[in-house]
């Protein structure tokens, strides 16, 4: 087939988003007008090179990958047959995918890119395996969708880095299969990241051998969260443990209440850890490193730090500032120092380990509070909301060194039973006005918004399951209700800014 590559006409970059195809970045057209299509003998052919010989998880990919289309390309008893080497030349309506250096992906900095040349038949070209998912799933749902591919080139590769799921499994109990049902949507909507948070007040759902008695009755064994970090490895996601203190722990201080923080008359703060003692602080960090085991092969942990106390109201308890003052020798000392110096024991403990860690944005660099004590500049903040004027906005926390991770509570939250005033959101709202570069902000106050190209410290963004009223839905309503924002969060947060609509 002979292809005028010097007239090719671009397509429009977005107009896969009005139906099932996958957005890519560029897509070249042949001025030719021929197409591709699979034949009845086509193979997908892995090129043999250092990166692909003897590689368990480029086949095990290439393989699950062909498998998700069986049925619809191929018969349902049959996947496409894999051939290795350079032995044959490709034939008409092969698919030949090349694992190579980054340089040679076509891109853009990023591990993820991939290109697609389409001719007589059709070669992938990625740094990475999880590239070789990506740009194999695309070239083979646009042939599922449309019957065939037009000739030309495929350039595609994420705007932003990390493009996440977070599922409160804390105040709702979810199964195992549900979560990896979960894995596999991600996988095929281009994210990559699973962030799972398990204690909260209302519950505690992942099982514990060092603190058993903090541990609600219908809670997944670890054997269950092994199969569900399999799972994800197989899709390449990542996941991140969420463990939060030193609030929303009101389930594990259940039987511990004499770990919890309580004001000067004596009342306790719902879930709120008393980081002036050490035994509670040493709990905590007990929990850590058992989790910091089970999850071994995840890089981040999510350390929490939200919502500890009214972050207005440090004064009503005074233990907070005297150990300021008389345990860390702060002079003037007061509450918000001993909280941030509590966020930054956990973050060196698990740092020490080779973890990053990440926490909350509320409590942090608030204008009304003078903080003698500094977060980490490590610490990688997750920015979910500016509900009170007193909190930072993002260029602050920027400024202090941190990378932020976009959360936007107004776009991004699915709060079961639409508590605390939350809507569930719809892929609509998202893609009318949601962008990764849009955070959230106060009624009235200004956007936090940055246009153009993003700063490079804005790292992710992050979809949320909150299960605030845990019987408001089922497991397969949730499914059901996510389906459609997610997937205009996880295209957008892939492209970056459009104006594309649903």
């Amino acid at each position: 087939m002979d292809i005028d590559m010097d007239k090719n006409e671009p397509l429009d970059r977005h107009a896969s988003n009005n139906g099932p195809l996958p957005g890519v970045q560029q897509q070249i057209v042949a001025a030719s007008g021929e197409s591709w299509r699979l034949s009845a003998g086509s193979k997908a052919r892995i090129v043999d090179n250092a990166r692909s010989d003897n590689n368990s998880v480029l086949n095990e990919t290439v393989f699950m990958v062909l498998g998700q289309f069986s049925g619809i390309l191929t018969p349902a008893d049959q996947i496409m047959t894999v051939a290795y080497g350079d032995t044959e030349t490709p034939a008409s309506g092969d698919i030949v995918i090349e694992l190579t250096d980054h340089e040679a992906a076509g891109d853009m900095d990023s591990q993820e890119g991939y290109v697609i040349d389409i001719g007589t038949y059709a070669k992938i070209t990625a740094p990475s395996e999880r590239a070789v998912m990506y740009g194999l799933g695309t070239l083979l749902q646009r042939l599922a969708d449309d019957g065939s591919v037009p000739c030309g080139t495929i350039t595609d590769y994420p705007v932003i880095r990390e493009r996440a799921l977070h599922i409160d499994i804390g105040r709702k109990f979810y199964t195992e299969d549900w979560i990896s049902e979960r894995i596999r949507e991600m996988s095929r909507l281009r994210l990559n990241t699973l962030q799972l948070h398990f204690s909260e007040n209302e519950g505690f759902r992942l099982m514990s051998e060092s603190h058993p008695e903090v541990v609600s009755e219908q809670h997944l064994t670890k054997q269950e969260m092994k199969a569900i970090i399999l799972t994800a490895q197989r899709y390449h996601v990542d996941i991140i443990p969420s463990l939060d203190s030193p609030g929303h722990l009101g389930q594990a201080l259940r039987t511990h209440p004499e770990w919890l923080l309580k004001d000067a008359s004596g009342t306790p703060a719902p879930g709120a850890l008393d980081i002036t003692n050490p035994d509670a602080r040493r709990f905590v960090l007990e929990l850590i490193d058992e989790y910091a085991e089970l999850f071994a092969g995840s890089r981040y942990f999510h350390i929490g730090g939200d919502e500890f106390i009214n972050f207005a109201e440090f004064d009503k308890y005074p233990q907070l500032a005297d150990y300021a003052r008389n345990v860390l020798n702060i002079s003037g000392g007061t509450g918000v120092d001993t909280y941030i110096d509590y966020l930054n024991e956990v973050a060196e403990h698990l740092e020490s380990k080779g973890w990053i860690v990440r926490a909350w944005n509320d409590g942090l660099y608030r204008a009304d509070q003078t903080q003698r004590v500094t977060p980490k500049p490590s610490i990688q903040i997750t920015y979910w909301t500016k509900w009170h004027p007193m909190m930072a906005p993002v260029e602050d926390i920027l400024a202090k060194g941190h990378q932020v991770i976009n959360f936007n509570d107004g776009y991004l939250y699915y709060v079961l039973g639409e508590h605390a005033g939350y809507k569930y959101p719809t892929s609509e709202k998202i893609r009318a006005a949601w962008h990764p570069g849009l955070f959230p902000n106060r009624t009235g106050e200004a956007k936090q918004e940055y246009t153009g190209a993003y700063p490079r410290e804005l790292i992710g963004s992050t979809f949320s399951i909150w299960s605030d009223k845990p019987e408001a839905q089922s497991e397969a309503e949730v499914a059901a209700g996510l389906r459609g924002p997610l997937r205009a969060m996880a295209e957008l947060a892939w492209l970056g800014k459009q104006d594309a609509a649903e």
